[in-house]
């Protein structure tokens, strides 16, 4: 089973492409960023972040697709904002066919570091672990940014069981 995790956001959008090869074995192929600058307007900003994830559906070709539910507590006017993101990230998701689940916060904090009140230092630590990724010294990889939505792809196979890809 081939899974893209996807963290949504307006300003940088975190996939991560793993195959699930059965138990806890799992093959890292592709993990980034659909980055968008703040000076472009809103919808110029959304048609990225849905040509970017339609693009990586392309290269992967993913059995199913996993997302960051949305979660706010304050700010309404970024929760609107990456509702949209989500809105176009969904689009792509269904002109390509894919189906489509969505994890809380909590959940990808239970599913893959053992509690729902993992932090991020753990779930960093345990994706790592789990994926046999290991950062180069001096080098800068933007993998904390990629983490969340390669947490997203192990949560659901944790959540549904899912059979390895043969």
């Amino acid at each position: 089973m081939r899974i893209l995790g996807i963290d949504p956001g307006t300003a940088t959008t975190g996939f991560g492409v793993i195959d699930h090869l059965g138990g806890e074995n799992y093959t890292l192929l592709d993990f980034g960023l659909v980055s968008t600058s703040k000076e472009l307007p809103h919808g110029q900003r959304l048609d990225i972040i849905y040509r970017g994830i339609s693009e990586i559906i392309d290269k992967h070709s993913p059995d199913v697709v996993s997302i960051e539910r949305l979660f706010f507590a304050t700010n309404a006017l970024t929760a609107i904002s990456v509702g949209q993101a989500i809105g176009v990230i969904k689009l792509a998701i269904h002109h390509h066919g894919l189906p489509v689940f969505d994890y809380t916060p909590m959940q990808v904090k239970l599913y893959v570091g053992g509690s729902g009140k993992a932090d991020k230092k753990v779930m960093k630590k345990k994706v790592k672990q789990l994926l046999k990724f290991r950062e180069k010294k001096g080098t800068k990889s933007h993998f904390d940014d990629m983490a969340d939505a390669l947490a997203l792809a192990i949560c659901h196979i944790r959540k549904t069981d899912l059979p390895c890809r043969v």
